[in-house]
């Protein structure tokens, strides 16, 4: 009888405890081959057993009425990670732990596990390339000064080239509804999609494409195509219920 996801993710957590152990054992006896070789085995644990919890969240989000949905209200699964205790003063590691923390779901991912319609993925990377075409005109830029293309980027390129508008406000918010509708489709009742983007969304989108470049003087840096599906996934939270905020840092007191 084949396993469950939950008792191969059972399975998995036991191998990464008992590697674990072993792991400490070596570093109490001072042994750094067999440390480092424990270590080594243990990342490989590690990194089986998340995709291991991932499957349990994946199949649990399965069940649902509305797979997507279930996953973007979700947002986050509890995986696994190693961590090195350091002595402060000789920075000598002093023990080894398995930690939880928080991941973002990977939705792409979560629709190559259940078979899903992907075509929103696909849809992002031409968002993207719109974005990028967009700033290239914000910093009066030659699109072909930039180094890395994809596909849609030139494409889109090209069009605006021939005097096309392939970045417009119009063509943006209609490819970002074809998105939505995508991923979180409900009918509300009409043959057509209860969620719909709105300026909000356009602005999230619009400043977190991009972030500054510190190791160059004058650059901003585009987010790349697995990045910027992470930003997509926050508007689909957002126009499942979500508030969008505005993160600030207070300021360090100067001794």
């Amino acid at each position: 009888m084949a396993k469950t996801f939950a008792e191969i993710a059972s399975v998995c957590e036991k191998e990464a405890q008992d590697t674990l152990k072993e792991v400490v054992e070596a570093l109490h006896k001072g042994d750094l081959v067999a440390y480092n070789k424990g270590m080594s085995a243990l990342k490989e644990k590690v990194s089986t057993l998340n995709l291991s919890v991932c499957n349990v969240e994946y199949d649990k989000f399965m069940q649902a009425e509305n797979p997507m949905i279930a996953a973007v209200k979700q947002f986050y699964i509890e995986v696994f990670k190693i961590k090195e205790d350091r002595d402060k003063e000789t920075d000598l590691i002093t023990g080894v732990s398995l930690e939880k923390k928080k991941a973002r779901i990977d939705l792409e991912k979560f629709c190559e596990f259940g078979r899903l319609d992907k075509t929103w993925a696909s849809n992002s990377a031409k968002l993207l390339a719109l974005l990028t075409l967009r700033e290239t005109d914000v910093y009066s830029i030659k699109a072909s000064d930039l180094a890395k293309k994809s596909y849609y980027f030139i494409s889109a390129a090209t069009k605006k080239k021939n005097g096309e508008t392939p970045d417009s406000n119009t063509q943006i918010v209609s490819l970002l509804q074809e998105i939505i509708d995508g991923a979180i489709f409900v009918d509300n009742g009409e043959g057509k999609n209860a969620y719909k983007c709105n300026n909000h969304d356009i602005a999230f989108i619009q400043d977190a494409v991009t972030k500054m470049d510190t190791k160059e003087k004058c650059t901003i840096a585009m987010l790349n195509e697995r990045q910027f599906k992470t930003v997509m996934m926050s508007v689909f939270a957002h126009c499942l219920g979500e508030a969008y905020k505005v993160k600030t840092h207070a300021p360090k007191n100067n001794k």
